[in-house]
């Protein structure tokens, strides 16, 4: 099946996504994490597409050839905002959102600020509340190490060192029983290696870190907020080296509407791509019985 590239300007960013499917179908908006890029969607959108969806995945603001955030602005409420404004732009009426780590919590912030957007969102490889659940599962710290790199001045010459060095070290930790293809990593790198898309990149982490030093977040007795009001798949590598599989213990309680929770075998942190068939039936499943 074809997966065309297409261009389209949604809260101020130039966004270049890939797209496959009937344009008449339901929207399937399918977000990217780090260290990743659209083209890690590649497998869902074909999926989708087949399935009679409107699959699209753009590459997230920042992330080359979408443009930079033209005010700087990389945190979680852009996130969610970019989704809400490409939802409207691509005329996602009906619409699901599937996100995967980053794209996970811009469907999660999407969800909180306007419920009825999407008609579920399924959330792969990050739980919601993730800070609320990582003052519970201290061991958490321990594999955020890189968060905290990332806060040091420099950071973009870490990332980029030994042709991006690091980027295979947290692929291979991260999803240890994935043997990825080369042309994969090679292209993801290719995207990082683009003028300021490094740099764009730390800025989530950075302004993330930010935020939650601002609220308080990591405070005991910190509000993790109300329930979001919207029906969620949550899905989670067991064999996740980058958040642990008993951060998604809880997740369920964080949704309103009905919500599952599944936890995959033999993948990790990149759990679509190590077994693709498994992770497609399922979100497909879930969206049907939504759209």
């Amino acid at each position: 099946m074809d997966v065309d590239r297409e261009r389209v300007v949604a809260n101020g960013v130039a966004f270049e996504y890939l797209r496959a499917g009937d344009r008449s179908g339901p929207l399937a908006l399918c977000l990217h994490g780090f260290p990743d890029d659209a083209g890690s969607m590649t497998p869902l959108l074909e999926r989708f597409a087949a399935a009679g969806y409107h699959a699209v995945a753009p590459y997230m603001r920042g992330y080359a050839p979408t443009g930079l955030a033209p005010d700087g602005d990389y945190s979680a409420g852009a996130l969610g905002r970019d989704a809400l404004a490409l939802a409207e732009a691509l005329d996602g009426d009906p619409a699901v959102l599937v996100g995967h780590d980053w794209g996970a919590a811009a469907g999660y912030v999407a969800a909180h600020v306007d419920p009825a957007a999407f008609e579920t969102v399924v959330g792969m490889a990050l739980p919601p509340r993730f800070v609320s659940s990582v003052r519970e599962h201290p061991r958490q710290w321990l594999r955020s190490w890189y968060v905290a790199a990332f806060q040091l001045r420099g950071a973009e010459r870490l990332v980029r060192a030994g042709d991006f060095a690091l980027v295979e070290f947290l692929w291979s930790t991260w999803s240890p029983g994935w043997d990825y293809p080369e042309t994969r990593i090679e292209a993801v790198k290719n995207t990082l290696n683009a003028p300021g898309t490094t740099t764009a990149a730390l800025e989530y982490y950075r302004q993330f870190v930010r935020r939650v030093i601002e609220r308080g977040a990591l405070r005991r007795d910190a509000d993790p907020g109300p329930p979001l009001d919207t029906d969620a798949l949550v899905v989670a590598g067991a064999d996740d080296g980058c958040v642990g599989i008993e951060l998604f213990d809880d997740a369920a309680a964080a949704f309103a509407g009905d919500c599952r929770v599944l936890r995959v075998r033999d993948a990790g942190h990149f759990l679509h791509r190590e077994r693709p068939d498994v992770v497609a039936d399922a979100v497909l499943d879930w969206c049907d019985a939504r759209v």
